[in-house]
């Protein structure tokens, strides 16, 4: 069974380390996380997702600088082998449904180009590809702007 919390300071040396995993090329450090999760509840929602035995297999966050602005998913991630079992979906739509209580009138991602997987779960639930970044992830690793209108 998989549950659903808030991230807190306690849980950014494991994050970091399974982002190191997941996110080879590009990894956030541990100071990146302690300043976004130094606002979470604020500007910020990040949460995790545990398994059975507590360990965090998946986390996600967005940002809205302000009520009324627009929210910004910035990370979502999960285990390798825990994928496809619908944990990045229950997080997107908790990062959604965050968005709505921030009045957001629309909600932008980028995910990697080749990351099919992520593309499908993000048009299933209303997201369209609005434009391309070359290089975005590094040299030839280009990112799609999505984005989901919310009101």
């Amino acid at each position: 069974m998989i549950t659903y919390r808030a991230m807190i300071a306690l849980d950014i040396p494991v994050v970091a380390s399974l982002e190191k995993e997941i996110f080879k090329d590009d990894p956030w450090s541990m100071g990146q996380f302690k300043e976004e999760v130094s606002n979470n509840g604020i500007t910020r929602h990040y949460l995790v997702a545990c398994d059975a035995q507590h360990q965090i297999v998946g986390w996600a966050g967005a940002l809205c600088a302000a009520d009324g602005a627009n929210t910004d998913i910035l990370t979502i991630a999960v285990v390798p082998e825990l994928r496809m079992r619908g944990i990045a979906r229950h997080m997107l739509t908790s990062l959604i449904d965050w968005a709505y209580t921030k009045n957001s009138p629309q909600i932008f991602l980028e995910v990697e180009k080749n990351n099919q997987p992520a593309q499908a779960l993000y048009i299933s639930e209303g997201f369209e590809i609005i434009s391309q970044r070359p290089d975005y992830y590094g040299a030839g690793i280009d990112a799609l702007v999505m984005s989901k209108v919310l009101t």
